[in-house]
């Protein structure tokens, strides 16, 4: 049998049974936060900690529950596309992403206290429960271009390249449901405080295609495939207040536990044996009747534990009136705090996290005007990335614009919502000199939601 010199690991951290998954990013993914909500916070970029009247607020600060004045429900739809740009050598590769799913959907009841001989300040009680798509991994990219031949065997040098391809497909979602309490004291003081219950799936194919040639006749075709799926649950706390220190000024703090989850992992990523390589393979030497494969049904099954940052948002805003608002968040993410558990496995996986990650904070600015029974709203974000090494691009800037409109017992919003940053994918980790490509992605939404009073 030929030697198989190329071994291509796609992912980094190695663990038991020599399985390999990338934990490093995979920790990151589930603490950043690509929300969907409802129309109405995305149209103002989720600034809402010293707002709330919201159900998708609640997941910011849970002391908006008791914002509002009716009990009330809401469900929307959004419209997620992705187009995602690759540059390999010189190629520039675009792939599309569409997709509908429903992102929010929820309701809150109000108990307002009317006894007149009851002297207390407590006002109102509020019980809320609400789902959120916090993240919709669907999506998709090819990286094509030429460069250096990266196989070899014992006698013969691929060193002229015919055609390379890497492919990546993801699907999934992070889902989180909001249950909360919430009470105003006086007129001025919002408390809350909600338990989040967490599921998440992540199912990821990657394949590299290469053919080469030594230029005399002998040539080689290549074929990885690499697939992983993720599926676990977690729980947080969260806990805030909401303040009005004048009438028209509103300030809100708020902080959300780390979030414990329980993972289960299936992947081909392991070897089965010391000729055998990660993930699954298909080659074809062109002087050798033989066709090298290994078994394309290998599954691993793998449980760990990971534990997310917390992070605390500090927000202020001001109501000019019924005409209109301006508002603005601050959250802080230390994103050193993600951990995983299982032994002692993963020390080199947390140890990145200490030594590649920093602390980061993300801005949402919004406002919204209305006109009679017609709100307009606008807003913008901008968001830190987590790496040390990452590049200015690399951060995350989005704006989003928005209408809604009152039809008395139910309103109907819209939003579009937009952002973009830069990536970097390097699917030749273990060979020097081959550089990764290039991403740049661009994010759409489009969301519709209807809510109800009663």
């Amino acid at each position: 049998m030929k030697k198989l010199v190329f071994l291509f690991s796609l992912f980094v951290g190695v663990i038991a049974n020599a399985q390999i998954l990338d934990y490093n990013d995979f920790g990151i993914l589930l603490t950043s936060e690509n929300k969907l909500g409802t129309a109405r916070t995305m149209a103002m970029k989720n600034a809402f900690g010293a707002l709330g009247g919201d159900l998708s607020a609640i997941n910011i600060n849970p002391a908006g529950a008791a914002v509002f004045s009716q009990s009330a429900a809401a469900f929307t739809l959004g419209n997620n596309k992705t187009d995602i740009q690759s540059i390999f050598y010189g190629t520039n590769t675009s792939q599309i992403n569409k997709h509908t799913s429903l992102s929010q959907a929820g309701g809150v009841l109000l108990f307002f206290n009317d006894d007149e001989e009851d002297y207390s300040n407590w006002k109102k009680v509020s019980v809320a429960i609400n789902m959120n798509t916090l993240h919709d991994f669907d999506g998709s990219w090819v990286a094509k271009g030429l460069t250096s031949s990266t196989w070899t065997n014992e006698t013969i040098q691929y060193n002229t390249v015919d055609s390379q391809k890497y492919s990546n497909f993801k699907e999934g979602s992070l889902t989180n449901v909001n249950f909360a309490l919430a009470a105003q004291y006086g007129n001025s003081l919002y408390l809350g405080a909600s338990f989040n219950a967490y599921d998440v799936e992540y199912i990821e194919d990657s394949k590299r295609e290469e053919k080469a040639n030594d230029g005399l006749g002998n040539s080689i075709d290549a074929f990885e495939s690499f697939w992983q799926e993720v599926k676990g649950e977690g729980f947080s706390f969260s806990g805030g207040l909401i303040f009005k220190p004048i009438q028209n000024l509103r300030l809100g703090l708020s902080y959300t536990t780390p979030v414990w989850y329980e993972m289960t992992e299936e992947s081909n990523m392991f070897s089965e044996d010391e000729d055998d390589v990660f993930g699954y393979y298909d080659i074809i030497y062109s002087d050798d009747d033989n066709i090298y494969s290994n078994n394309i049904d290998k599954i691993q099954t793998y449980d760990y534990e990971i534990r997310t940052p917390s992070k605390t948002t500090g927000s202020i805003a001001y109501i000019f009136g019924d005409k209109g608002l301006i508002s603005a968040d601050l959250t802080a993410k230390n994103y050193k705090g993600i951990h995983f558990g299982n032994g002692d496995i993963f020390d080199v996986e947390n140890k990145y996290f200490n030594d590649h990650l920093t602390n980061t904070f993300k801005v949402n600015l919004g406002t919204e005007w209305r006109f009679k029974k017609i709100s307009l709203r606008g807003g913008y974000s901008y968001e830190q990335t987590p790496y040390v090494d990452a590049i200015e691009t690399d951060d995350i800037r989005g704006y989003a614009l928005g209408l809604g409109y009152d039809f008395g017992n139910f309103t109907v919003d819209l939003a579009y919502d937009y952002k973009e940053n830069t990536d970097f994918y390097n699917f030749y980790p273990d060979i020097t000199g081959v550089n990764g490509a290039e991403l740049t992605k661009n994010n759409k939404k489009l969301l519709a939601t209807v809510s109800f009073k009663f």
